[in-house]
């Protein structure tokens, strides 16, 4: 697994030193997108014509997507995912040869005669602001208030009995069957598949072979491991960002929540080191009866009062959760974070900002905000200057010629139309001045310079115009 071999250390007041975990994607952090799962709202898609509680009821997901609803912490998870690795079994196989590498007579060592800690189970490895963290599949597990337990089936061939079953029960026995003529509440499962669980990354809108294979234990009403199945897929996510072939980051809302219940987030609100603001805290997108009007399921939304709100309340701490990191001590890790700041830039202290009540609005993922446009406006201004003083230094200031006053019936045309013409050819690929009715005044124009070489050629091709047109009336 490549990794950045970049290092920084920094000096704690407790007489430590501490390293800073580098990189292990070569993606700029501004390049990912964070993914946020959305909310459902039950309630409303019941009283739009979709009752779902059947099918729901069997997987018992309820907590799960009462979750949902509560904020992402958009640079938190980017930190995070920037300097994720998975340890797997691979990497523990990669480790052994790179001790053997290092120690022949280590071969045939057993991992704690090489050293090593003894591998048990599959981790996702990163840190968040310099605090080491560790995600195990039983902190997925309680994250998301999901048991894991379920069917779980991955990589599988696509002629497995499954499939046929898939056919069968999604596709009413036509395998060519599209999913835009399947049954609604599929339909519905479907989008829940890519919106609450699995984000796609783009690339084709066609579920997998395996999403499938979720899609139909939905509709066969067998429960599903959700907790092994998101291990999964964010090991994959991760490992597909280190080879450079994936920007989207799933799971934001649910890595936020790891955040949270492993203590991290109030470390933060304890020593007032950030704000909603600075960490880009957004909801994801509410699935409710407006969705099933969008996906022409029904004609019109019914809304009401008791339709779901995006909330900003953060879930309460569970008393039981499983540690992510190994440093506990609340001096350390506000020290980390002190000095994390100060030297990577990485996060905005804002010491002086108060308190934000939880009922302050958030971002809703996927909606513009005026930050949005304002960002995307100075960006292109940017690159319209910086394009106006690449073409002003590539050619000779020359002036523009000045406008004309409107002729009378009387004047002769020829010689103004041509050169209009020519003008007009030449500057195809350029942006045209804006006119304007001052005369007698030089004017030159901050997107395009008439070099002497081009006065020429215009000036021959006004001449060769005059001289067809001439011909033609003769």
């Amino acid at each position: 697994m490549a990794t950045s071999t970049s290092t920084s250390g920094m000096n704690l007041n407790t007489g430590s030193s501490y390293v800073i975990k580098p990189k292990t994607m070569a993606i700029s952090l501004e390049s990912f997108e964070v993914q946020v799962e959305s909310p459902v709202d039950f309630a409303s898609l019941k009283r739009n014509g979709m009752n779902l509680d059947a099918l729901m009821g069997a997987q018992q997901l309820s907590a799960y997507f009462s979750m949902l609803n509560g904020p992402t912490y958009i640079k938190l998870v980017k930190d995070f995912w920037v300097r994720a690795e998975v340890y797997d079994l691979d990497a523990a196989k990669t480790e052994e040869n790179q001790a053997v590498a290092r120690d022949p007579s280590l071969k045939g060592k057993t991992r704690k005669e090489m050293g090593l800690e003894p591998f048990r189970k599959t981790e996702i490895r990163s840190a968040v602001m310099s605090i080491p963290i560790t995600i195990l599949g039983e902190v997925i597990a309680r994250a998301c208030r999901v048991a894991p337990e379920g069917r779980f089936l991955w990589n599988v061939s696509r002629k497995h009995l499954l499939l046929e079953m898939f056919t069968t029960q999604v596709l009413k026995g036509n395998p060519t069957t599209k999913l835009v003529e399947i049954d609604d509440n599929h339909k519905m499962l479907l989008k829940f598949i890519t919106d609450c669980f699995f984000q796609k990354g783009g690339g084709s809108d066609q579920p997998s072979v395996d999403h499938k294979l979720v899609l139909y234990f939905f509709a066969a009403y067998e429960k599903i491991n959700l907790p092994r199945y998101l291990m999964h897929h964010l090991c994959w996510a991760i490992k597909e960002g280190i080879r450079g072939k994936r920007k989207q980051i799933p799971c934001g809302r649910l890595l936020s929540e790891i955040f949270l219940q492993g203590k991290l987030m109030e470390t933060l609100r304890r020593h007032r080191l950030a704000s909603d603001r600075s960490l880009r805290t957004v909801t994801g997108k509410i699935i409710n009866g407006k969705t099933l009007q969008n996906m022409k399921i029904i004609r019109k939304f019914a809304p009401s009062e008791k339709d779901m709100k995006e909330s900003t309340v953060q879930t309460e701490l569970m008393r039981d959760f499983p540690p992510i990191s190994k440093e506990d001590n609340p001096e350390v890790l506000a020290e980390l974070i002190a000095a994390y700041a100060k030297e990577s830039g990485g996060i905005i202290l804002d010491k002086d900002t108060p308190d934000i009540p939880d009922e302050a609005p958030l971002r809703v993922r996927g909606k513009r905000t005026k930050e949005d446009d304002d960002s995307e406006a100075a960006v292109a201004q940017a690159k319209k200057q910086k394009k106006a003083k690449s073409e002003a230094t590539n050619y000779d200031s020359v002036s523009a010629p000045t406008p004309k006053r409107k002729r009378g019936k009387g004047e002769s045309s020829i010689n103004a139309e041509a050169s209009k013409l020519a003008l007009e050819e030449m500057e195809a690929e350029e942006p045209r001045p804006k006119k304007t009715q001052i005369t007698g005044t030089e004017i030159v124009s901050p997107m395009f310079v008439m070099s002497p070489e081009m006065a020429r050629r215009a000036d021959e091709h006004a001449a060769k115009l005059v001289e067809e047109k001439k011909k033609k009336k003769e």
